[in-house]
Formats: C-alpha cells, sequence, structure tokens
C-alpha cells in the first residue's frame, strides 16, 4: 500500500471519527440530523463540504480495502463481503452528494429529498455492514471490545429504518432523530478513531506485503512440489 494513501486514509479516519462525534452531540443537542451540504450555510461552504466527503471517502475506503486484504487469508468470505459493502458505500455516498449538489442549485424538490433519504439510508447500512464484515479482522489483531463494537451499527440502523417505516416517517431528505441514530453516529466515532490508532500502530501490516499474498506463495510452491513424482531416483514435473 502507498505511503500516501496509508496516511491520508489514517488522517480522514480520525477527521471521520470527529465528525461522527459531532453529529452524534449536534443530534442529542437539537434532535436534528445534518449530512454534509445539508442544513443551512452558504453555497461555497457547502460545496466544499461536498468536496471534502468525497476524498474523505475515497482514502477510507483505502484503508478498508486493505483490512479486507488481510481478512482474505484467513475468512475469504468475510473479505468479499467487506469488498462489496466498501463498494455499496462508495456508491451510495456518490449518490447523495450528487443529490446535494443538485440540491444547491434549486430549492429541493420532495422527489429529490425521498430519493436523499433512501440514499443515506443505503450508505449507513452498507457501512455497517463493512464494520460487521471486518469482525474477523478485529477479533485478530485488535481487542475484544471492538470485536464486539462491530455488532451494533447493523442493529442499530435496522432499527432506524422499522423507525423510518412505522413510526416516524421523515418528511424531509433525512431520518428523524432518535436515541438509535445518536448511538449509531457515536460508535462509528469510537470504531474509526480506533481504526486509525491501529492502523498507526500496525503500519508495517499495511504498507509491507499481504499475508495472503505471502499464503498464495507458500501455496504455490507446496504445489510446485507435489507436482513432482519421483521415479527410480530421477523427479520431473508431471
Amino acid at each position: 500500500m502507498p505511503k500516501l494513501l496509508f496516511y491520508s486514509g489514517t488522517a480522514f479516519c480520525v477527521f471521520l471519527a470527529l465528525s461522527s462525534a459531532a453529529s452524534a452531540w449536534h443530534d442529542f443537542q437539537t434532535g436534528a440530523t445534518v449530512f454534509v451540504a445539508l442544513g443551512g450555510g452558504s453555497t461555497a461552504r457547502a460545496a466544499w463540504a461536498i468536496v471534502v466527503a468525497l476524498l474523505t471517502a475515497t482514502a477510507v475506503a483505502t484503508i478498508l480495502l486493505r483490512m479486507a486484504a488481510l481478512v482474505a487469508a484467513r475468512n475469504l468470505f468475510a473479505a468479499f463481503v467487506a469488498l462489496f459493502a466498501v463498494a455499496g458505500s462508495l456508491m451510495a455516498l456518490v449518490w447523495v452528494l450528487m443529490l446535494e449538489a443538485r440540491m444547491l442549485r434549486e430549492p429541493p424538490l420532495p422527489a429529490l429529498a425521498d430519493f436523499h433519504l433512501a440514499g443515506v439510508l443505503g450508505l449507513a447500512y452498507f457501512v455497517s455492514l463493512t464494520m460487521l464484515a471486518l469482525r474477523p479482522y478485529f477479533r485478530v489483531q485488535a481487542s475484544r471490545m471492538l470485536s464486539l463494537l462491530v455488532f451494533l451499527p447493523l442493529p442499530l440502523m435496522i432499527l432506524v429504518l422499522l423507525r423510518e417505516l412505522f413510526v416516524a416517517h421523515s418528511r424531509g431528505p433525512l431520518p428523524s432523530s432518535s436515541p438509535a441514530l445518536v448511538t449509531w453516529f457515536a460508535i462509528l466515532a469510537v470504531l474509526f478513531f480506533a481504526i486509525a490508532v491501529h492502523s498507526i500502530r500496525h503500519r508495517y501490516l499495511f504498507l509491507e506485503m499481504t499475508n495472503l499474498r505471502e499464503l498464495l506463495d507458500s501455496r504455490a510452491d507446496l504445489a510446485d512440489r507435489a507436482a513432482r513424482r519421483t521415479i527410480g531416483g530421477v523427479a520431473f514435473d508431471s
């Protein structure tokens, strides 16, 4: 993994942790959720917020994909699920940000608000699924507390979705405030900060060759030795 991507991804993980903590605190105090360009402010500030969100997503995705590559040596299914979830998170985020860029130019239409709400819920679902898929990595390389925390975002996200469907349907482009949503933001803040600290402490895992490549190389050597047959003291390739 290139050092530039590693250090930028680690820095943006800290930035995302602080942003999640600020969102949780803002939601707890005011009872209203704010996401990137929505919630007031100048057009230029909102546009820069969209650009920063895209850069943050790209940098953090490199760290998560690297962790998925390390998981592949132990649990290939979890690695594929993490790859799918990271790709889904990026697509959902780009969808949401493009809608917000459209909302900056004209008043939000009811259809755009519904699409934005669906995109935000989809983004939260894929991020929660990513954390759950990376549990084998946290269980081996990190503490038990983190391996337990990654279980919580997905059930909390399901509670938020059930609340939107059956209890209090949001009329705006963002989900209505709830204790589950505040807790979801708080847990994500802890997880992304822990990922940043873990990446710095174990940067050799991210900057050096993956364990999967070493495993595949060793398997290739074993396969070559097994393919050779010895007859009468003469070895040849079959």
